[in-house]
């Protein structure tokens, strides 16, 4: 049961504001790896914004904190200085390719969280969206036979998908609405 007791990586979740948790303030993202094999080479990351349900699915090369920081850092140059803006903080889980994320992150003002060990509930958003990207890329897939072109059209697909949480708009539709209120 040692795993069990296993300490967090960073900042609990429990020290998250209440505005996160209650889904009242945009820019809060939840992000997690999805293994296209038992193998750890080419991974799906994930991240989904909380308000908006936004999705951003990247294809790494493998489940490390390496693959992971070097995706953030490729995010961070393609949002420029909104990037603070838009993502005011990341709750991920505790897996050991989220090592590094903390440290990534230092040079911007996004909060990191961890989720308690063995608690995926606390990141139900990124849990959810990760069921729908299934729907296009099985488990047990080739890793080989996904592209950044495949992974790209999923993408798409969820982020245009009418949700009845959004009263039927479209993520992008939410998410674009806040990015161009807050634009600079």
């Amino acid at each position: 049961m040692a795993a069990l007791s296993r300490s967090l990586l960073g900042k609990s979740i429990d020290e998250r504001p209440e505005e996160i948790n209650d889904r009242s303030v945009f820019g809060h993202w939840e992000i997690d790896c999805v293994l296209l094999k038992k193998t750890k080479a080419n991974v799906l990351l994930t991240m989904i914004e909380r308000v908006s349900r936004h999705s951003i699915i990247r294809l790494i090369e493998s489940k490390t904190a390496a693959c992971v920081s070097q995706a953030i850092r490729a995010l961070q140059k393609e949002y420029g200085i909104s990037f603070d803006t838009i993502f005011q903080s990341i709750t991920s889980d505790n897996g050991s390719e989220f090592a590094d994320l903390t440290s990534c992150l230092e040079h911007t003002t996004t909060e990191v969280y961890y989720a308690h060990p063995f608690s995926s509930w606390e990141r139900g958003a990124n849990e959810q969206n990760n069921g729908m990207i299934r729907r296009f890329i099985p488990k047990g897939i080739d890793p080989q036979s996904v592209t950044p072109e495949m992974v790209q059209r999923v993408e798409s697909w969820l982020n245009h998908y009418p949700r009845k949480v959004l009263g039927y708009a479209s993520s992008f539709d939410v998410f674009y609405q806040y990015t161009s209120s807050h634009a600079a």
